[in-house]
């Protein structure tokens, strides 16, 4: 409060004590795959298929991850990071980019090229240099890739690498003597870009700890480390290789188990029958991730042909379309929200017998309706605990957790008595009637539905000393409606 000297009206901002809580997001996806092009082991924000493209490059016969990406886009999702991913060896990469070495006018190398990332797809990039068109002693440098033209007029040696480094999709230029400029009339072509995902026989040199990454080397699943709003994980690529996928799968639930603010989604290897994948299924336990079976059919963009691949990109996209339109608090499956507009069928028809014996163990069957379509028709994790089974419960406790966390950082510090007691308990009650009047919990009123407990009985002395604050708060989620049981009986006619 300031001093008042003279007489006047002065104007002072009082804060009310009010510190919104505000939801947090839910629907951003997060993928490790393999990719034709771009960074690896380096979470890169894709909005939209076009940045994927111009990023990774587009579809590719070794990997699912581009497929995985679109359909994440085709079914409502409108936000992702990826991760592209090779084989490492002593925690190095063994992918590689494609090189080469321009000449100035004595023949001397004078320009070395690097591709602008690591594969095989670089060596499709040429350069030509060409005479500048108003400078005498300037060059026109023409980069080309697959029909695809990057033209650089007027370069001289003061600056030709920072217009190129700086402009280019395609390449990187570096040099010792920036007095020399490279020769015009020649033209060059990258080679020896590695993919590091296959050996000299074709055959697959990817292990599981390839896709979990390492917390040191910040690769893999661990790219995702710095990035704070993830929600939506899979490896599409995992399911491609029985001998590691299972692997890869305990890696997605441990990883998301342990940040505590993301769910994992767990494909089976392909061409499994139902007795398979409920043997593939065992073992695996973690509220943090759901399984889903079996694989779906597209048709491939590459070929035209039908393609089957694993369903987590689809389904990715369906968890974050029904996080837009109805809450977090609705399972991601019906013959509405369930329903895959990206695919035209599954790889096996799975019949109701069968199905009957998929659900009840946390196995989501994916089921082809004669009138409904391809719709998910199992909403359930992958948890041994009861209390867990369904997966929007699962997922709206992250939701609750994490938006409560962010949303009370600013009571760290404040003194602790029962005026701030006061602030957090209206604070908090204001965010789950929001909540509540989502359709997000179950009862009649606010009361039924949850309750906020903060005051001298869970803050007693000793806590208070200890220099702690807790915070009780209880919530009733509504369960899905799995079993919508219809009984009908007979009315008997009264003479």
């Amino acid at each position: 409060m300031g001093q008042y000297l003279s007489p006047g009206v002065y104007v002072e901002e009082v804060s009310g004590g009010s510190k919104p809580i505000e939801g947090v997001g839910t629907s951003t996806g997060a993928f490790v795959g393999i990719a034709k092009m771009g960074p690896i082991g380096v979470a890169k924000e894709i909005a939209n298929w076009t940045q994927f493209v111009n990023t990774f490059g587009s579809y590719t016969a070794d990997g699912y991850l581009a497929y995985a990406v679109s359909q994440f886009f085709s079914e409502g999702g409108t936000r992702c990071y990826v991760v592209r991913t090779c084989h490492y060896e002593d925690d190095k990469k063994t992918s590689a980019s494609s090189t080469a070495t321009l000449k100035d006018d004595k023949n001397d190398d004078t320009i070395n090229v690097t591709a602008s990332s690591d594969g095989k797809w670089s060596e499709d990039v040429s350069i030509e240099i060409k005479k500048a068109t108003d400078l005498a002693d300037g060059v026109k440098l023409i980069v080309k890739y697959k029909g695809t033209e990057e033209i650089f007029d007027n370069l001289t040696n003061a600056n030709i690498e920072e217009i190129v480094n700086n402009k280019s999709a395609f390449i990187r230029m570096s040099r010792e003597d920036p007095e020399r400029i490279p020769k015009v009339d020649q033209t060059v072509k990258l080679a020896g870009g590695k993919d590091g995902i296959k050996d000299d026989d074709g055959k697959s040199t990817l292990i599981a700890a390839d896709f979990e990454g390492d917390e040191k080397l910040q690769n893999g699943l661990h790219a995702f480390d710095t990035v704070d709003d993830i929600n939506i994980v899979a490896i599409p690529d995992g399911a491609a290789n029985k001998d590691i996928n299972k692997d890869v799968i305990s890696a997605g639930l441990k990883y998301c188990g342990l940040r505590k603010d993301c769910f994992f989604i767990a494909d089976p290897t392909g061409d499994l029958d139902p007795m398979a994948v409920r043997t593939f299924r065992s073992g695996l336990n973690s509220s943090y991730g759901a399984l889903y079976y079996p694989w779906v059919i597209i048709s491939d963009p590459l070929t035209g042909k039908k393609k089957t691949m694993p369903p987590s990109g689809a389904v990715a996209g369906t968890y974050a379309h029904t996080d837009s339109v109805r809450g977090v608090h609705k399972a991601p499956a019906g013959i509405s929200e369930g329903f895959l507009d990206s695919v035209s069928g599954v790889e096996r028809i799975i019949t109701k017998s069968e199905h009957d014996g998929l659900n009840p163990v946390g196995i989501n069957v994916i089921r082809s309706f004669p009138t409904s379509g391809i719709c998910i028709w199992g909403a359930r994790t992958l948890s041994a605990d009861p209390e867990w089974k369904y997966i929007n419960i699962r997922r709206l406790f992250l939701f609750l957790e994490e938006s409560i966390d962010k949303g009370t950082q600013w009571v760290v510090f404040e003194p602790n008595d029962p005026a701030l007691w006061g602030k957090v308990k209206r604070n908090l009650t204001a965010f789950l009637s929001r909540v509540w009047r989502d359709g997000a919990l179950f009862g009649g009123t606010p009361e039924e539905a949850f309750y906020v407990k903060v005051d001298a009985e869970n803050n007693p002395p000793e806590v208070r000393d200890a220099g702690q604050l807790v915070i009780e708060v209880g919530v009733a989620p509504v369960r899905p409606a799995e079993f919508v049981i219809i009984r009908i009986s007979q009315k008997t006619l009264e003479k």
